[in-house]
């Protein structure tokens, strides 16, 4: 959380600044803000004042190069913050610098969301938005309905404790949400109370948390690049009206395929039927690494160990264990949901694995094959497995089991002990790949050298033939001299003849 301060210039040197490390701005808006001013809010003049400051600050905001990791804006009282929103939702519009914005208090409302409306409707960076405590309802979520249409960029939505959220409000923003084909919602917060708030009246009911399940199942086949792909991440449902049938809804989201949600925080009046229905959908789940239960009624040890059964295995048999869960690592149990339930259940849930999925698998295989060491014929073990199985079991006795097992056909293929080791298959692999890539570069050549060969063979024919036609026009350019001698010689005789008479001529 940032430093909220009254005094819009706090900022202002950090924003005009050339650092490249992001900023956090958190401002107080409201009655009595702007220090700087010391006319009573009342008056026009402060307004004006206030307003004023305010644009320079969204101002300064929009020319800043600096990232603003989280802008904070909290108003606590329901009066005299409307010239503040007023003078910043006017200057941030187009403002691309803020990446999240919260908005707190019971100050902001309808009016104020409507001046933030042009901001927030323009933008298309903000990646996150939370609403803390403030008066957001029905009609001033539709403000924000082409927003949320129209952000692909929006990760984080964040209800949190909103005392007028009811099942028109969110039916409003999860369907303007669900109406943006390119967003890809990676983390959804609908919290009706925070620990220790007052008990206020349900607003959120079963038709709420239906639509709120089938959002969750729609959001994990957005559209991304043309393609379906999981969105959500993170979803914490604390919602009052959460119970046994909702659970029952999230089960099945769970259970399928296509779930990418990694931690799951659910607080409301379920009991053991619900948390039993989450465990079933555990079974199939390769996503969820923690789960954070809050608020329930009737959770007891019962719920707990269903659980612990999905992720442990149903029993000691060798395909349990591996067919067990091995992507949970923790479930907290919390508040008066814990209460009922014993110490040692409790600390089981807590600490279920510190390790990814793969080595919890591999910590279950080689626990077993230690408890069961004189006895694994119920192991059909694959060749992969052949050298990693002997070097353990000799290292702690029962070689007489494994002999066995591999005097039998139907467990072990003949090569068990010979297969290549993993390094082994790899080089092998790739000097296939190699021998591959030779061939076709072979055959390339061959082809490459055939290309040239048929043009050198057409080079010189081309050069033939112009040795030919060459010697043509040689042969006529002869021809064509003799013929010209053979003109002009019976011309020069007749002059030698006439020569010849006129000296006769003369002579007479």
């Amino acid at each position: 959380m940032p430093l909220l301060t009254r005094n819009p210039s706090h900022y202002l040197s950090d924003l005009q600044d050339e650092s490249t490390e992001p900023l956090h701005v958190g401002l107080i808006l409201g009655e009595g803000l702007g220090a700087h001013v010391e006319q009573r809010p009342e008056s026009a003049a402060a307004m004006s004042a206030d307003e004023s400051s305010w644009v320079e600050l969204a101002a300064a905001i929009h020319e800043t190069t600096r990232s603003i990791r989280c802008l904070w804006l909290r108003a606590d009282r329901e009066v005299a913050a409307a010239s503040s929103f007023c003078g910043l939702g006017r200057g941030l519009v187009g403002a691309v610098t803020v990446e999240s914005l919260v908005l707190e208090g019971q100050g902001i409302g309808p009016d104020e969301l409507a001046f933030l409306r042009e901001y927030l409707v323009r933008n298309t960076t903000l990646r996150g938005i939370k609403f803390l405590r403030t008066r957001l309802d029905a009609p001033s979520s539709r403000l924000l309905n082409d927003f949320f249409a129209g952000n692909s960029n929006l990760r984080v939505l964040d209800l949190t404790a909103n005392p007028l959220v009811d099942d028109k409000t969110v039916r409003e923003i999860l369907g303007a949400i669900m109406r943006n084909d390119d967003c890809r919602l990676e983390t959804l917060n609908i919290l009706e109370n925070l620990d220790g708030d007052a008990v206020a009246e349900v607003l959120i009911s079963d038709s709420g948390v239906d639509f709120i399940a089938f959002f969750v199942s729609q959001s994990t086949h957005l559209k991304v690049t043309g393609l379906l792909a999981p969105s959500l991440l993170t979803l914490r449902l604390r919602i009052r009206a959460l119970n046994d049938g909702g659970l029952r809804e999230l089960a099945n989201i769970i259970k399928g395929g296509r779930c990418n949600i990694a931690r799951l925080d659910i607080s409301g009046k379920f009991g053991d039927d619900g948390i039993k229905s989450i465990a079933e959908g555990l079974i199939a789940n390769e996503s969820i690494r923690r789960i954070d239960v809050g608020m329930s009624e009737g959770l007891t040890d019962i719920g707990g160990l269903a659980i612990l059964r999905v992720v442990q295995g149903q029993d000691e048999s060798w395909r349990s264990k591996t067919t067990s869960n091995h992507t949970l690592q923790s479930v907290q149990i919390t508040g008066k949901a814990g209460m009922s339930m014993s110490e040692s259940v409790l600390a089981k849930l807590q600490s279920i694995t510190n390790f990814d999925p793969l080595q919890t698998l591999q910590s279950k295989a080689w626990n077993y094959i230690d408890s069961n060491i004189n006895d694994l014929s119920s192991i059909n073990c694959g060749v992969k497995l052949g050298p990693h199985l002997l070097a353990f079991v000799s290292s702690r006795g029962g070689l007489e089991s494994v002999f066995s097992l591999l005097r039998s056909r139907n467990n072990a293929p003949e090569n068990f002990t010979n297969h290549p080791t993993p390094e082994k298959i790899r080089l092998s692999q790739k000097m296939e790949k190699a021998s591959r890539e030779n061939e076709i570069l072979k055959a390339l050549l061959k082809s490459e050298r055939r290309h040239r060969s048929q043009r050198h063979l057409r080079a010189s024919a081309i050069k033939s033939e112009d040795v030919n036609l060459r010697d043509l026009e040689e042969d006529e350019q002869r021809e064509r001299k003799t013929i010209a001698r053979c003109l002009l010689l019976p011309l020069f005789k007749m002059c030698e003849t006439c020569k010849y008479l006129i000296e006769l001529l003369k002579e007479r």
